[in-house]
């Protein structure tokens, strides 16, 4: 009985020790990446792939309709290292490519998002499309500008889009509304996403009136435009 209870821990302890061991942290995934035979994985968007991603990827959009199709008809004797933008869209993969049966699976932990902060090497990487000369022409005007920090695979911002049109009509000659897509202009937006998506930024002046991030109340928004035109 006892080394039928022994052999129970033992595998429950490699089982849980597998599982931990195929999360990676950043330094430890390139280093299997390197030293391996393992087809590499990016499961964002072909908009998030062309800002940069790691060398040799394959991007496999995971909120492409036909994504499931396309995982099912990889070979399953293979090694696969898997990766998104902070670590959960390649978890769920992983999971999904588990219950077809696949074994040999690697996730990085905090995507590449974690990787970047380790200073690992990323390919494809464009520059900015708005430069920080053009950023500093946008906000200044005669008129009270908000700017919208937004990117296209955040929930919140695509929740918003809607608001920002309305107020874009209500306020037509107010207030001038840019949205500017932190993915295509990183190196912009980094100094002022740090606390997350979306981030509104409101000018006077060329002056910072007020910042707020996450999913906004249209009235709550509408109460502080006012508060800045009276």
């Amino acid at each position: 009985m006892k080394k039928i209870i022994l052999t129970i821990n033992l595998l429950f302890g490699w089982y849980i020790s597998a599982q931990v061991n195929s999360v990676l942290e950043p330094k430890d995934f390139l280093q299997k990446l390197e030293n391996s035979n393992s087809i590499l994985i990016d499961v964002r968007t072909p908009e998030e792939f062309e800002t940069g991603h790691i060398k040799n990827a394959i991007d496999l959009d995971y909120r492409n309709a036909s994504f499931s199709d396309k995982i099912r008809k990889l070979d399953s004797s293979k090694t696969y290292m898997i990766y998104c933008r902070s670590g959960k869209r390649s978890a769920s993969t992983v999971d999904s490519l588990k219950n077809l049966g696949f074994t040999h699976l690697y996730d990085l932990k905090g995507g590449i998002n974690a990787w970047k902060t380790e200073n690992l090497p990323v390919v494809g990487e464009a520059e900015d499309k708005i430069s920080k000369e053009e950023f500093k022409k946008m906000i200044s005007s005669d008129r009270i500008v908000l700017i919208d920090f937004y990117a296209p695979w955040c929930g919140p911002c695509l929740k918003m889009e809607p608001m920002f049109k309305n107020l874009a009509e209500k306020y037509r000659n107010k207030v001038k509304i840019i949205k500017i897509n932190s993915d295509e202009n990183k190196n912009l937006a980094k100094p002022y996403i740090k606390d997350g998506f979306p981030k509104l930024i409101a000018y006077k002046n060329q002056k910072t009136q007020w910042e707020k991030v996450g999913l906004i109340d249209e009235e709550d928004l509408i109460q502080s435009i006012e508060k800045l035109i009276n």
